[in-house]
């Protein structure tokens, strides 16, 4: 794994980093239910956002703010899960929570092509 810039994440997921590891910073350094919640939520509601993330950055990105390992390999592997297509289910209170950041890279489609035999 190459060593990417916090900067270099797309869709926000810099500050969505930035923000996760300012809660855990607050409670001794442990993310709470709540701030899980919300990523959980996140990485289904705004699933565009993530498509285009690879999970090892993620987890160089989360570490470089100072986030536990424990914390960093829990939204890694639910980052992960959720690249294969499983449906996280967050608190109730935060199902429809979205970061505010914007998508602005989206994944590229597979290539569509057309049969040469019709």
């Amino acid at each position: 794994m190459q060593d990417e810039d916090l900067t270099e994440l797309p869709n926000g997921v810099d500050g969505i980093v930035e923000f996760l590891a300012d809660m855990a910073k607050a409670y001794n350094n442990r993310l709470k239910w709540n701030e899980i919640a919300m990523f959980k939520a996140d990485l289904m509601n705004a699933t565009d956002r993530w498509l285009v993330i690879d999970p090892d950055v993620f987890k160089a990105a989360c570490l470089r703010e100072g986030m536990r390992e424990e914390d960093a390999a829990e939204l890694t592997d639910y980052l992960r899960r959720r690249k294969q297509g499983k449906h996280l289910v967050p608190q109730r209170s935060y199902r429809n929570h979205k970061f505010p950041a914007s998508v602005d890279v989206l994944p590229v489609p597979p290539e569509v092509r057309a049969s040469r035999t019709w």
